[in-house]
């Protein structure tokens, strides 16, 4: 193989796998400079629990004599990415969110890892989870595009990594928006999949009923390629939807006129959560789709506004999982986790039973609403311009607590199962901060939010900026 220099910061999966399909490019010298990288940025952002150089050139070795061979396996193979420190890599470090609490190398691979694997994918090593933040540095990972920043909760190490280009994707997984909030504060792309899309073998889910994992990606091309690797059946997952795979390239580009987008008219999905810069550059987001041949729609949800709230009303799923899949001595090592685990078996039956049967409503009105649109459209759940330590934020003259705040706008989705895609809409604060336009979609329609999100990046010049680190 020749081997050019690679630039990191400027490549994309969609660019880079042609490249290495014809030998123009080898894995091991993406690899190398995914590793030289890393090890420079590392100190400044933090996003690594565990880095994994040797095991990532390994496999990159492996790749390139695949490749020689004429064995190539697809648009990832010896792509470098990493993986939220709650998915289980067999005989690699998982600490479940905690490194001083529950630390131990897995028997078995989660299934979203074992997929990347067997498509050749390069592991970097595992990103930091925020679910026990506090016990890692106090500190988090950082935002790429200004370090005083959250680069969003709890796929923190997800956004930051991909953010700088440490990977060129990363999985992370989203209970009330965790995939979306990291890609909004980003300048990412990031898809929470129908509920059962992706399989959750061997990935941390509290609320066995919302969490699900997701990609994060630079471009709508990328992710959709992780896409059509990770959305299948797997019978491990009692959640898992028995549905084929499914190819959401094939329509990405086939544009969007006559395409029905919902905007909701309800304050809770704009000015009540948002700041003004960020309803702003969303609004223009949702007028550029109508200039590319969508038409806008209002539609009324007041009831999903309730969706934080309900979200937070089904903590007796908590001690369940846990107590599922984790010994009483690594529960008893793990002090984040005490506080949810005895509040969730304090809940009343009824009161879970509540929060289900307004769950029940909640869909029922986003169903209506889907009647009228094809996409529903609003800003992403996101803590634009909140510092990583910050406890509360102020918006439009109120005070609000910040860490959860992304969930008001980005609970909808989770609580409805259905799929929801950030994709980079602009800056604020002087072209300083990223903010997300959030697509939300009938259950499996994951093609069509790719379609409109394709459709808008192409159009705009977000997914060209990157970073100055």
């Amino acid at each position: 193989m020749t081997m050019p220099t690679v630039d990191l910061v400027q490549a994309t999966i969609g660019e880079l796998a042609p490249r290495i399909a014809r030998r123009e490019v080898s894995p091991v010298e993406i690899t190398l400079a995914a590793i030289e990288r890393t090890e420079r940025l590392q100190p400044l952002l933090t996003p690594f629990v565990t880095f994994t150089p040797e095991y990532a050139l390994e496999r990159a070795r492996a790749a390139e004599r695949e490749i020689m061979q004429g064995r190539y396996r697809g648009p990832l193979h010896g792509i470098p990415y990493t993986l939220k420190d709650v998915i289980a890599t067999a005989g690699i470090r998982t600490t479940w969110g905690d490194p001083k609490g529950v630390d131990y190398r897995p028997a078995e691979h989660a299934t979203v890892h074992s997929l990347m694997e067997e498509a050749g994918a390069i592991l970097m090593g595992k990103v930091v989870s925020e679910i026990g933040r506090s016990s890692i540095n106090a500190v988090g990972a950082r935002n790429a595009w200004d370090l005083t920043r959250s680069p969003g909760t709890s796929s923190s190490g997800s956004g930051s990594a991909t953010a700088a280009s440490l990977c060129l994707a990363s999985i992370g997984t989203d209970t009330g928006g965790s995939v979306r909030h990291p890609a909004s504060n980003s300048s990412l792309v990031g898809m929470k999949a129908t509920f059962g899309r992706i399989s959750r073998f061997g990935v941390w889910a509290s609320s066995w009923s919302q969490d699900q994992a997701g990609p994060i990606t630079k471009t709508v091309e990328d992710n959709a390629i992780l896409m059509n690797l990770l959305g299948r059946f797997d019978p491990k997952d009692p959640t898992s939807l028995v549905e084929p795979p499914y190819d959401h390239l094939a329509t990405m580009r086939d544009g969007i006129r006559g395409v029905r987008i919902g905007v909701p008219v309800d304050d809770w999905a704009w000015s009540t959560y948002t700041t003004e810069e960020e309803e702003q550059v969303c609004r223009r987001a949702i007028d550029q789709l109508a200039a590319l041949g969508a038409s806008i729609i209002e539609v009324r949800m007041p009831r999903a506004g309730e969706s934080r709230a309900n979200s937070f009303s089904l903590s007796a799923e908590t001690p369940v999982y846990i107590s599922d899949h984790f010994s009483q001595e690594q529960i008893d090592a793990w002090p984040d986790h005490h506080s949810g685990i005895a509040n969730g078996l304090k809940q009343p039956f009824a009161d879970y039973l509540h929060a289900q049967q307004a769950r029940g409503l909640i869909k029922q009105e986003v169903n209506l609403a889907f009647q009228q649109a094809d996409v529903i459209a609003f800003p992403t759940g996101s803590t634009y311009g909140d510092t990583w330590d910050a406890e509360t934020s102020t918006m439009r003259g109120r005070t609000i607590p910040a860490r959860s705040r992304a969930v008001y706008r980005n609970g909808m989705a989770s609580m409805c199962g259905i799929p929801a895609l950030s994709v980079p809409a602009g800056f604020g604060h002087d072209e300083q901060w990223p903010i997300g336009l959030q697509l939300h979609g009938r259950p499996l329609e994951e093609a069509l939010l790719y379609r409109v999100a394709y459709s808008y990046e192409q159009a705009t010049p977000w997914h060209n900026r990157h970073p100055n680190i």
